[in-house]
């Protein structure tokens, strides 16, 4: 007696990139207010914090440019600088955290405690399989740079696993793998790689210039108030010419900061968007897999 075998069944079709664009840009009006507010205002605020940590790092040098070294002076211009550097970059890494666990959960109708958001980005094993993700993808980049996009690609639905399937460490960066990589189409157009890749891409192009024509003032300004000490013969003290910039540079860093925090919040809807669409599509297939076993296991015992 033969044993008949369940048709095989066609992998459902990703969602359409262009839908899936346009629910992220619906999606993140829908919860903006929710959302944006409590990541947008700690990040405009320490944004508002680098041109004085530049003005503090040139008065330094300046000073000791006109009465020789001070050590002192140096050192505190150098590492006031560098560590406001580093808040800033810890803060941005952490609100874009944020931003993208908000996303997931918003999409998965769980209800949003913004608090709660960032606690679990500070969790340690939340902060720590982040932090690896982002070691592992920045050797790569110092691999010739190809190999850090490629990775960056492949673990940009880390935190989503993290959020939604409650895997950490290795395991969440394996399980983000996985399902960049679906494509049972094998189609460019359908890699969910090349949707990441393009989100990414439209996102970081979109706040670049958003960000140059805020910021095209300030420059404008800059530019005219150096050429008129150069036409006056007067040679541009730098102390002096970033302290009167500095009241032009940190409105212009918060609203910088500020339109660069909506788009990527619009980023990580389209991320998040991704990973409901992939995760749906591969538990399907694995679903539809599992029964055809059993079936074939039940058919199999029947007929013996």
């Amino acid at each position: 007696m033969t044993t008949a075998t369940p048709p095989a069944t066609p992998p459902a079709q990703p969602l359409p990139f262009r839908l899936l664009l346009d629910e992220a840009v619906r999606q993140s009006r829908r919860h903006f207010r929710q959302i944006y507010p409590s990541v947008a205002i700690p990040l405009a605020l320490i944004a508002a914090l680098l041109p004085l940590s530049q003005l503090l790092f040139v008065r330094a040098f300046a000073s000791a440019g006109r009465s020789g070294p001070n050590l002192g002076d140096m050192i505190r211009g150098v590492a006031g600088f560098w560590l406001v550097m580093m808040l800033y970059l810890l803060v941005y890494w952490l609100g874009y955290l944020v931003l993208l666990g908000s996303a997931v959960d918003a999409l998965a109708q769980r209800p949003l405690s913004m608090g709660r958001q960032w606690r679990r980005a500070l969790r340690p094993a939340v902060f720590g399989t982040m932090l690896l993700s982002t070691i592992v993808t920045g050797l790569g980049f110092m691999a010739c740079i190809l190999p850090g996009i490629y990775l960056g690609l492949l673990f940009s639905l880390t935190l989503p696993v993290i959020v939604d399937d409650g895997l950490l460490g290795t395991a969440a960066m394996r399980r983000s793998a996985e399902l960049t990589r679906y494509n049972p189409q094998r189609a460019l157009d359908a890699d969910p790689r090349f949707k990441v890749f393009v989100i990414v891409f439209v996102g970081t192009l979109l706040g670049y210039v958003i960000g140059t024509v805020v910021q095209l003032p300030m420059i404008i300004v800059q530019q005219v108030m150096m050429l008129r000490e150069a036409a006056g013969g007067r040679h541009a003290d730098p102390a002096a010419l970033m302290a009167r910039l500095t009241w032009f540079q940190v409105p212009s860093q918060i609203l910088a900061m500020l339109t660069s925090t909506a788009v990527h919040l619009y980023v990580c809807f389209g991320l998040a968007l991704l990973y409901v669409d992939v995760k749906r599509r591969r538990e399907g297939v694995d679903l539809e897999a599992a029964v055809a076993r059993l079936v074939r296991l039940h058919l199999g015992t029947a007929a013996s």
